[in-house]
């Protein structure tokens, strides 16, 4: 076997499932369950991103929960996936999105890892691919999926070299298109290590810019859409896309 096929037949990393936010701009759709639980084409929302996840023989995950960790417990607890290790940490206060990382450091399994935003779906990325990609990059600690918007002025954009290094980060602004983070990372345990325990930090402002200037955070690019669920019309455009690709047969059932 040479050393490149050997990549092709790695276990596949862990996913580590960010879901402690409190869903302030959706809260009224839905005020008695975690954003997580929300019902879009059929289903709890965390349910599309488990089954997405399967889909991509990704069988060990863990859901980093907040808000309402009871109602996560509880669908938990009725066992909807038998075939796949889930398991639940619990975020004492809110600690950002790099916070929840270390706060569960015990909890990861494999190294690297991946991490994936709770209120979104990229439908076209290809795991493997991505891990491929990060595991041959020999400078990378992190790689991040980044994908095309026509409308990218509420996200903020990624520019990257043509060696897909990530070079810098454009706060939101009126921009028609461009590459956006598409919220699923790929990350060395190596990263934790700069991550400060029981301190609210993000990944986004604290930790990949630092990483984006040590040339160690790399890109990979995704066919669109980016569904996100994070704003009223979101989820309603999540709901179409979902409804959409159930019924043509293209979701994991």
């Amino acid at each position: 076997m040479t050393s490149s096929a050997s990549y092709l037949y790695r276990p596949s990393p862990q996913a580590i499932l960010l879901i402690g936010g409190q869903g302030t701009r959706i809260r009224s759709v839905a005020p008695d369950r975690p954003k997580a639980l929300i019902s879009i084409a059929g289903k709890p929302f965390l349910q599309w991103q488990i089954e997405w996840l399967s889909k991509q023989n990704i069988t060990d995950i863990h859901l980093s929960a907040g808000y309402m960790p009871k109602a996560i417990q509880e669908w938990l607890d009725a066992d909807p996936f038998p075939d796949l290790k889930i398991s639940l940490s619990i975020e004492p206060r809110p600690l950002g999105t790099a916070g929840a990382i270390k706060f569960l450091e015990n909890a990861i399994q494999t190294d690297p890892f991946f991490v994936l935003n709770g209120d979104s779906l990229l439908l076209n990325l290809d795991f493997q691919a991505l891990s491929n990609q990060h595991c041959t990059s020999l400078d990378a600690l992190m790689t991040l999926s980044i994908t095309q918007i026509q409308d990218a002025g509420r996200y903020g954009t990624v520019t990257f070299n043509d060696q897909d290094l990530v070079t810098s980060f454009q706060e939101k602004a009126h921009h028609t298109e461009g590459w956006i983070n598409g919220g699923v990372y790929l990350m060395a345990k190596k990263v934790l290590a700069s991550i400060e325990p029981n301190k609210t930090m993000s990944l986004e402002t604290d930790i990949f810019p630092v990483l984006s200037q040590e040339g160690r955070l790399k890109a990979y690019k995704t066919p669109p859409p980016l569904l996100d669920m994070g704003t009223p019309t979101g989820l309603k455009e999540m709901g179409k896309a979902l409804d959409a690709s159930a019924t043509d047969g293209s979701a994991h059932h």
